[in-house]
């Protein structure tokens, strides 16, 4: 009887037991998802110091960050793998054809589950250099740009090669795991299996998908970002979050160039408001005398004010820009657009405000947007030329300064140097050619706007041996930013010899910072840049503490230049004018700044930061938008006006051409 009975419950066991379809889809799943584990502690591991940094985090909180990783793992993969169960629903409707619905349910998911751990993994390094999680918009960027660069970039780098190694192995053995129990289940086979059975299992597991969608919850909706948002320490917050789904919904959103920030004419009106701007958002800038012919900027690549002895670095790697910052204009408190250099041209050349998730010297229609360098070369016949030391088409920077009133960008070809550098020329190089220009310039008897953009202080770090160059640091990075100073400095010295050294206003700036310490939500060392007017003859010593954006350099330079132009950007002139805030983002988020506060917005997991700047020790990295929500309304409708009105001008060629004439 027992016996009966114990064979009766292995029938009915076997008669409600999972189909292999299904149970091929539940230990695929299972799999992936212990993989995601992994890969979030492995990026846990690899950024330990961030974890007591700023705002120290508990082990309670740090064990609840984990449990909204594998929630948000849980509603990532279920989307992920809605294909392949939706094939297999229909292969068993369709039943005789089975074998081939089990063959594209097998493809599907090894495809699609390879291409989320490779994501996964690439987002390690990615956040290390970056500290926010990968974005299409800056990886597509490199790769068609110059999918040669890129590969230079990752084999020239030994932890990218690393990366890449663990991809591979990661993926090749998912692959060969998922299609070894593709046979062991015999989804290839035409067996008949009870197609009713299959069907009900298909029919209850798409009834979870709203409750694993919303991370193993009967919350009203879908997992969101804010919801892993558990303290103030910006690493804990963003370490939840599987970063393959905010990737693919960056991907999709690049198909889609229209910004849903608010509405365009509210926000123009606004920032013609703000500004005191006549209705083309112009203003006029009248000539007056000067002592300088000629302005050279300077724009040092990744060189963060956090690095300077003035803001408390120790290090004494940029002592030269130490000591020149005593004997000129220096402002304090300055900030790049963005995180890119794409975005530290755009916003020094045009004066304009970031634009998030989007590359602006191709994105969005591409036409001469009026901007100061056109003016100058049209009007008052003064020579424009823009140094890059790598190849001209890179981030089609070479198009877009034409475009924008550069007679001249001077690239790669034209140093004459043989190097094998993904960066190009050593920044010495590119000095000592520019130097030469401005010599040929000069004895033509044209004035000279000029913009050297340095490379070499940019991963991978490969500063060169030259003479008079004597590092003091033993690590690459560090010794790169020191050759970076070396470099400038040197090329100051032989400047000040030539005649017409008294004549050129010199600015010292950088395209964007670079991560230094953990503090908030963006880390402010990855925007704080040095901006320093050098001329020894004409400006005295003075530090100013003006909030100043990027795109208020050469509004001010030309200005200090003497030259009349029209104003028809965001910028402003620093020596007439003053802002209340400051606008920058990075792929994931946007800022607004002013002296006191600091207002943070991620528009994926709709969550606002604000930071007292003028609190005491850790009080200042606290999250207190709760307590002060008029801030937080006034700083985000600044913010989204701002980038509203300047994406909104960036692509409307009639405002540009009328406000031209």
């Amino acid at each position: 009887m027992s016996m009966m009975s114990a064979e009766r419950i292995k029938t009915i066991l076997r008669h409600i037991a999972p189909p292999r379809h299904i149970r091929f889809i539940l230990c695929t799943t299972m799999v992936g998802l212990v993989l995601f584990s992994l890969i979030r502690i492995a990026l846990l591991l690899n950024n330990l110091d961030l974890v007591n940094v700023g705002v120290a985090s508990s082990l309670s909180t740090l064990l609840e960050a984990l449990y909204w990783g594998v929630r948000f793992d849980i509603s990532f993969t279920t989307k992920l793998l809605l294909l392949p169960l939706a094939v297999i629903g229909v292969g068993a409707v369709v039943g005789r054809f089975n074998r081939w619905f089990g063959a594209v349910a097998t493809w599907c998911t090894v495809v699609l589950m390879s291409v989320a751990l490779m994501l996964d993994i690439v987002n390690i390094p990615f956040y290390d250099y970056t500290h926010f999680h990968i974005n299409p918009t800056l990886v597509l960027g490199y790769l068609s740009t110059d999918a040669s660069q890129a590969f230079n970039l990752i084999v020239g780098e030994s932890s990218y090669i690393a990366c890449a190694i663990v991809v591979c192995v990661v993926v090749v053995l998912y692959g060969l795991f998922t299609l070894r129990i593709a046979r062991h289940y015999g989804l290839y086979e035409p067996r008949n299996d009870s197609r009713l059975r299959t069907i009900i299992y298909v029919v209850l597991l798409g009834g979870l998908i709203p409750f694993t969608v919303r991370g193993m919850s009967f919350n009203v909706r879908p997992l969101k970002g804010f919801e892993a948002a558990i303290s103030d320490n910006g690493f804990i917050n963003t370490l939840g979050i599987n970063p393959v789904e905010p990737f693919v919904a960056g991907l999709i959103s690049n198909y889609n160039r229209i910004f849903p920030m608010m509405d365009s004419a509210e926000a123009y009106a606004y920032v013609r408001n703000e500004l005191g701007r006549d209705e083309h958002l112009a203003k006029r800038v009248d000539a007056k005398p000067s002592p300088w012919k000629n302005v050279v900027i300077i724009v040092q690549e990744g060189n963060s004010a956090e690095r300077l002895q003035r803001e408390g670095d120790d290090k004494a790697l940029l002592s030269n820009l130490d000591r020149l910052i005593r004997q000129g204009l220096y402002f304090e408190n300055a900030y790049s657009t963005s995180t890119q250099t794409s975005y530290g041209i755009y916003g020094l050349v045009t004066s304009m405000p970031p634009y998030l998730d989007l590359h602006p010297l191709k994105d969005g229609l591409q036409h001469p947007l009026n901007t100061i360098f056109e003016q100058l070369s049209e009007r008052d016949a003064i020579s424009t030329i823009f140094f890059v030391p790598h190849d001209h088409n890179f981030d089609n920077v070479t198009s877009f300064l034409r475009m924008q009133g550069f007679e001249r960008v001077v690239s790669r070809l034209d140093y004459g140097v043989e190097t094998d550098d993904i960066w190009g020329v050593d920044d010495h190089v590119m000095f000592d050619y520019a130097l030469q220009q401005i010599d040929d310039e000069q004895r033509q008897g044209n004035s000279v706007v000029a913009v050297l953009l340095t490379c070499t202080n940019h991963a991978p770090f490969n500063p060169p041996v030259v003479d008079g160059f004597t590092p003091k640091a033993a690590d690459d990075e560090e010794r790169a930013i020191e050759y970076g100073d070396w470099a400038m400095n040197r090329f100051l010295e032989m400047a000040s010899t030539k005649e017409w050294f008294d004549e050129t206003l010199f600015v010292i700036t950088s395209d964007h910072g670079r991560f230094v310490r953990e503090d908030y939500v963006m880390s402010e060392s990855i925007f704080h840049i040095p901006v320093l007017f050098y001329s020894p003859k004409h400006i005295a010593s003075e530090v100013r503490s003006d909030i100043v954006a990027q795109a208020d350099i050469v509004p001010t330079a030309i200005s200090m230049l003497g030259k009349e132009y029209y104003n028809r950007a965001m910028g402003i002139d620093l020596t007439t004018e003053s802002r209340e805030y400051v606008v920058y983002s990075s792929a994931n988020y946007f800022a607004c700044r002013s002296r006191k506060w600091l207002y943070v917005h991620s528009p994926t997991s709709n969550t606002d930061t604000l930071y007292d700047l003028e609190a005491e020790g850790d009080a200042r990295l606290r999250n207190v938008a709760r307590e002060h929500p008029d801030v937080v309304e006034r700083m985000c409708y600044h913010a989204r006006a701002t980038i509203q009105a300047g994406w909104d001008i960036h692509n409307d060629i009639e405002r540009t051409q009328i406000s031209k004439q």
